[in-house]
């Protein structure tokens, strides 16, 4: 159950050190420049009638931004169209004031808590309890700051994050919210005058809070020294590695450093193992799919051939592949560019252009290690193509990826590449084609009537609902209205009567002509399954599969 009205409070405090509360009541709540407004505060950013805050009528409140010149942000989102829900820990930022949404406290504690603040410190508290105001946002609720003890390069454990200055808890709050947010990578980007950080949540950039310059370079700093990195002048191009563990888990970091007009930009990768499927079975692939898949893994010889754009989880498809086999008896090796989660029992072989280890040369040399099963991380050339087919002819299980947009068209990328027909027609068993779509926030999703021309498109999918649902945007979904993301597939079964078509003169209309006899699905159809069920909606599943039908 939400909170009572009376039990919240839309607390500010400016950067003079006053601190305000004003009651969130049964009235709608005003914010703007102009005289009449319920709050009106004196900042050139602001509108004259900026935003509003009003009751849903479900015992919560709804905040609308007013058309203003600047916008209106919500944990760091811009508001966007629709009213989002204003729940306890938000952050809520008109112009350059930050209000924060609390549960009802003393007006003489908020004073004495203003007072305790300096004129120097109060620039510093908008970016923190903004970045606290979204950690605490982000589900499991009531969470605070778990310890953050960093694992340097080396494998030591230090202690740069432990001081209580500015600059150490910026990087403490960013990683904790990347952890919870499931985040795969973070952004400290220089400005003019400011260092703005980002993350990457379920495939988008959302933004997270504007730090000060000094604090900015300072974090930069500090993730140097963890990586253990040499010192280098503010031009060089670095990268480096380090570690972190909280009470719940152990995460890596890979890290690039690069210049750029107003300092070093920092990117982290998260390695977080945690947030990956741990099987076939948690991917998502329909009944008929999982069974045909498993039955690949269980044979001695074969090819399954993954395709999609880079980040659609390819790799993790095949990886839980490999988790199907016996690598106890089985002699597994893996070839990646770069090898990124280890996997228990098997050989996992990086790639190293300076060295000349190539995917082809390695490929080479592996088939000289006795392999009984060996996943490419990638074909991006005729020999590499060429010698994992004739590896897969020959007794060997093989894994690959491929680029091309869906499974037909990574059979004509493997036939562009100059590999002989009857390669392809022998070698293949399946081509697994995919896309991540995000998820709708369960939290926060709302029903809506489906319209006649949905009706027509979702088609047999419906199977007689009338509602699908629309993203809202709360703050465990960091006001984005989706939460997680989702895989949808398409698997290219190569039968007999397909390998018929490879071998004498393969078109696109002759494949499709073969597959629509069985239970072929294409991206695009099976995105409009998870619409019609409520896990994401039309909008998400044309902007990730729309151009696959």
């Amino acid at each position: 159950m939400p909170p009572s009205p009376s039990a919240l409070r839309l607390s500010l405090t400016s950067t003079d050190g006053r601190g305000l509360v004003v009651p969130i009541g049964p009235a709608p709540l005003t914010i703007g420049r102009q005289k009449g407004n319920t709050l009106v505060i004196e900042d050139d950013a602001a509108s004259r009638q900026h935003c509003v805050i009003e009751p849903d009528g479900r015992g919560g409140w709804l905040v609308r931004d007013l058309g203003s010149r600047n916008g209106t942000k919500l944990n760091g989102l811009a508001l966007r169209g629709e009213a989002a829900v204003l729940a306890e820990g938000d952050a809520l930022k008109v112009g350059t004031h930050t209000f924060a949404v609390e549960r009802e406290r003393s007006i003489a504690d908020v004073r004495q808590h203003a007072r305790a603040v300096s004129l120097d410190e109060a620039p510093d508290m908008a970016w923190s309890a903004e970045l606290r105001g979204t950690l605490e946002g982000l589900p499991p609720r009531g969470e605070g700051d778990d310890p953050v003890t960093v694992i340097n390069a080396d494998g030591s454990p230090s202690a740069v994050l432990s001081a209580e200055a500015a600059a150490p808890l910026a990087v403490r709050l960013l990683l904790l919210i990347c952890a919870k947010a499931r985040a795969t990578d973070l952004h400290l980007e220089p400005k003019a005058a400011s260092y703005v950080s980002r993350m990457r949540v379920d495939g988008q950039m959302v933004p997270l809070a504007e730090l000060p310059d000094k604090v900015g370079q300072a974090a930069v700093g500090l993730i140097r020294t963890a990586c253990q990195m040499k010192l280098a002048a503010e031009t060089a191009v670095q990268d480096g590695h380090f570690g972190a563990s909280t009470r719940a888990r152990r995460v890596d970091y890979r890290v690039s450093i690069t210049p750029t007009v107003h300092g070093p930009k920092l990117v982290l990768r998260v390695l977080d193992g945690s947030n990956a499927p741990r099987g076939l079975g948690e991917l998502g692939l329909p009944g008929w799919m999982l069974e045909r898949v498993r039955r690949v893994t269980q044979k001695e010889q074969g090819f399954v051939l993954t395709c999609g754009p880079t980040g659609s989880g390819k790799t993790t498809t095949l990886y839980n592949c490999l988790r199907e086999i016996d690598r106890d008896t089985s002699n597994v090796v893996t070839i990646e560019d770069p090898v990124e989660y280890q996997l228990d029992g098997t050989t996992q072989i990086p790639i190293n252009h300076d060295q000349g280890n190539t995917f082809s040369n390695l490929l080479r040399s592996v088939l000289r290690q006795d392999p009984d099963v060996i996943l490419v991380g990638e074909i991006r050339d005729e020999e590499t193509a060429r010698t994992a087919m004739q590896a897969a002819m020959t007794g060997h299980l093989v894994f690959s990826t491929v680029h091309s947009k869906d499974s037909i068209s990574a059979v004509f990328r493997l036939l562009d590449l100059k590999v002989e027909p009857y390669l392809v027609a022998s070698s293949l068993d399946l081509v697994v084609a995919q896309r991540l779509v995000r998820t709708l926030c369960e939290t926060c999703k709302r029903p809506v009537r489906v319209t006649p021309g949905q009706a027509t498109r979702l088609g047999k999918h419906l199977d007689g609902r009338t509602d699908t649902y629309t993203p809202v945007g709360c703050a465990s979904c960091l006001r984005t209205g989706y939460r997680g993301r989702r895989a949808v597939f398409e698997l290219l079964d190569f039968t007999d009567e397909l390998r018929d078509i490879v071998l004498k003169d393969p078109t696109i209309t002759a494949i499709k002509r073969v597959i629509e006899k069985g239970l072929f699905s294409t991206l695009q159809q099976s995105s409009w399954q998870l619409v019609a069920r409520g896990v994401t909606d039309l909008d998400e599943a044309d902007r990730v599969a729309g151009g696959s039908a």
